[in-house]
């Protein structure tokens, strides 16, 4: 989408209560300047500078923790920046027209143009108030390429008299130099404002946004690097290999006599493998433990003996279905096949079904060309989904009011196609790497998830660690969730699948372990320092909401006294441990 199309101008004004300071400089020093001005001094644009002065005054922080500050807020909302922004450009045009028309020189051509030039454009502005159907944002847009269409042909108009003088000049003052400082603000003007016309606003658009995602393609090639680690594993003869109950029962035949005890096969493998596998003897639901004895030269099918008894084995044919790719077609697998769910298609109720369907897939859409999902939501589905739901609302609620639209969301059950859920998790290190930022939903089994760890490894492998909290916003949903992360331990974390948590294992190895930890463990401490220290957190209960926003490090204290920005069904109240956030 183009900008204009998704932002919304006055709620993005309004969550900048700085901006909103540093405009009235604008009609302040110009009108300033000109107040003494005859006929037609510009006390107006005056007037607009101090609204948004104490528009910008009562926004702060300090103000709106006080009743008085929040009492004045709600008055001052009532004044649209947008139209505080019309009447400013209706005084300047009005103003500068009158004025120069009144000056009794010679050239009155000038003058006729710019009186029938301003005409036009408060005729416009005036149809653009008319118009109710039309957003504030595509208002704000017109309005203020009449504005600047007007200024540029004042500044043409007055190169225009001093170069036919009929501009009264002063002596020793340079008069050449004048003209060329008109001309030229004339057409720093137009001639931006004419290429965009001429162009095509969506067009210029879309090749900026192609341009900047050639910035982004180093990060999608870090993405398609990790997911062809990931993809290139290779099965060695050696290894333990879980084949599933339905694999097993269908080589019901294969079985051989061998006196051998149960424990030993899985403990005769791990000489042969660098990962710490001594936990996974456990029973896994689903699956029968093993070791590989052969495998073709391709690796795509290899032969698995599963101890039966205490003297017997079972021989299973494994094909494993999938040929390995490299980086350049996972990127353009994952490129293909990106989706983003947008905020208005979530609800509690498609939060709860822990269980992916078919139809969760068709709430997601792709991903426009040169689109950029804001963020990867990285949670267990453990995890309370009604703690989710309240953080999601949190996050949702702070972006709109920073950026004036909703943000888009990458959730896996949404965004993973069902009938290809391999080819979809082959390319997550993608999809990671296609997002903004990561949102970690932390509560108490996410720790636990090797997944989950997988997910944050992908995006602290490239970066430092001040880096990488800039692109990571956690929200711990319990205040145990914290303490986890403090002492996080990568050989903890488990998967439904044994062979996928084998897999991921190795390659968390391989790229480093122990600094991986070291960072998760660096980020949980920092969480947990700010939740000593009462700075930067955010608590979600059932009532009324207190909340803290931050922008790369920079906590400001916000009280949640009114309605949300969207209304959303209430969920069910749970029994546990009140949202936690820390957002970098």
């Amino acid at each position: 989408l183009c900008p204009q199309e998704e932002l919304d101008i006055e709620a993005f004004v309004a969550s900048r209560p700085g901006l909103t300071a540093r405009f009235a400089l604008l009609p302040g020093i110009t009108g300033g300047m000109r107040a003494l001005e005859f006929p037609f001094p510009r006390w107006i644009s005056i007037v607009v500078a101090i609204a948004w002065l104490l528009q910008g005054c009562v926004g702060c922080s300090c103000c709106i923790r006080c009743n008085c500050g929040r009492k004045a807020r709600r008055y001052f909302r009532m004044l649209s920046f947008v139209d505080l922004m019309q009447l400013w450009y209706l005084d300047v045009i009005l103003s500068s027209a009158i004025n120069e028309a009144a000056m009794e020189e010679p050239g009155i051509w000038t003058s006729v143009w710019l009186l029938v030039h301003a005409a036009f454009a408060i005729i416009i502005v005036l149809w653009l108030r008319w118009r109710s159907n039309l957003r504030k944002t595509e208002t704000f847009h017109l309005a203020s390429y009449l504005a600047l269409s007007w200024n540029s042909s004042y500044f043409a108009c007055r190169a225009i008299d001093l170069t036919l003088g009929h501009k009264e000049w002063e002596e020793g003052r340079q008069e050449d130099i004048a003209i060329m400082a008109a001309m030229g603000f004339a057409s720093l003007i137009l001639f931006p404002m004419l290429f965009t016309i001429l162009v095509g606003q969506r067009r210029l658009f879309h090749k900026l946004a192609t341009w900047l995602e050639h910035s982004r393609s180093r990060r999608l090639q870090d993405g398609a690097f990790m997911a062809m680690l990931l993809d290139s594993y290779v099965v060695e003869v050696g290894q333990p290999w879980w084949p599933t109950e339905k694999e097993v029962a269908a080589c019901q035949g294969n079985l051989k006599v061998k006196a051998a005890p149960k424990e030993d096969l899985l403990r005769a493998s791990y000489s042969s493998i660098s990962v710490d596998i001594s936990h996974q003897h456990e029973p896994r639901p689903g699956f029968v433990a093993g070791v590989v004895i052969a495998a073709a030269d391709d690796a795509l099918s290899f032969t698995v003996e599963c101890q039966v008894d205490a003297q017997t084995v079972q021989i299973v044919e494994v094909e494993r279905g999938q040929e390995v790719l490299a980086w350049p077609e996972l990127l353009k697998m994952g490129r293909k096949n990106l989706r983003c769910v947008d905020w208005a298609a979530l609800s509690p109720e498609v939060l709860r079904q822990n269980s992916p369907s078919f139809s969760d897939f068709r709430l997601s859409r792709p991903a426009n060309r040169g689109e950029v999902i804001d963020f990867f939501v990285s949670h267990s589905w453990s995890d309370s989904p009604a703690q989710k739901w309240r953080a999601m609302q949190l996050v949702v609620e702070q972006f709109y009011q920073k950026n004036g639209r909703y943000p888009t969301f990458w959730i896996d059950k949404f965004c993973i196609d069902q009938n290809e859920i391999a080819d979809g998790l082959r390319v997550l290190p993608v999809n990671v790497m296609s997002c903004r930022k990561m949102l970690c939903l932390s509560g108490k089994t996410y720790h636990n998830r090797l997944w989950c760890a997988w997910e944050l490894c992908v995006l602290l492998s490239f970066m430092s660690m001040e880096m990488a909290l800039k692109q990571i916003v956690v929200i711990a949903l319990s205040q145990s969730a914290l303490m986890e992360l403090t002492s996080f331990d990568c050989s903890k974390a488990r998967c439904y699948n044994p062979n996928e948590e084998f897999r991921l294992r190795r390659v968390i190895d391989a790229i480093g372990k122990h600094r991986f930890e070291i960072k998760i463990r660096a980020l949980g401490q920092q969480l947990l320092d700010r939740d000593v220290n009462g700075g930067g957190l955010l608590t979600a209960g059932s009532g009324n909401m207190s909340f803290a926003f931050s922008s790369e490090g920079s906590a400001q204290l916000f009280a949640r006294v009114e309605e949300p920005v969207e209304p959303v069904e209430a969920v069910e109240p749970v029994e546990e441990d009140p949202v936690v956030e820390v957002a970098f």
